[in-house]
């Protein structure tokens, strides 16, 4: 029992220590809303480069990402990712719960965890009848130099979820919407 209740205060301790633990402001209401007039940060890692090989690599994400943006704050490119969370009882037990989801802030250039936070995912979001994030963004057309995916939401249309992908023509600055099952 002591064990129990010291191994409980550690991780509370360690938790609240943690740095990327701050706090996350809310995502813009629109995408791009934000952005200064260009939506192609000078140095970033493009979504088809990365959504493959984050979830096994980094802690910013829980499990299968379910939704990126791109967003422009206090003068700093950076991703919002919401993912599955793998989420852990304090005795480190896993504890199943499909409502449960992570979104963290990473730096566009480096995916370097900058904050996170535990959010309750959607409906879509806890849906696995669509492809995953990796697969629809290769199916989105992105490319160097365009265009460039700024936002993937699952959402849900009719009874199934489906990808809204958010590409933005980085010649032109402007936005399109695509749907990926």
């Amino acid at each position: 029992m002591t064990r129990r209740l010291l191994a409980a205060a550690l991780i509370c301790a360690a938790t609240v220590a943690t740095p990327a633990c701050s706090s996350i402001p809310d995502a813009p209401r629109v995408v791009g809303e934000d952005y200064p007039g260009t939506c192609m940060p000078a140095e970033l890692t493009w979504p088809t480069d990365f959504l493959e090989s984050l979830p096994g690599e980094s802690s910013a994400v829980g499990g299968s990402i379910v939704g990126l943006r791109l967003e422009y704050r206090d003068s700093r490119w950076a991703w919002r990712l919401r993912s599955v969370s793998a989420q852990r009882d304090a005795f480190g037990e896993s504890v199943a719960d499909r409502t449960s989801g992570q979104e963290s802030i990473v730096d566009v250039r480096t995916l370097e965890l900058l904050a996170t936070r535990e959010v309750e995912l959607t409906e879509a979001e806890q849906r696995t009848d669509a492809i995953g994030a990796s697969e629809a963004a290769q199916l989105s057309g992105e490319g160097w130099p365009s265009p460039l995916i700024v936002d993937m939401a699952r959402v849900m249309q009719g009874e199934e979820s489906v990808w809204r992908i958010t590409l933005c023509d980085t010649e032109a600055n402007e936005l399109s919407v695509i749907t990926r099952p």
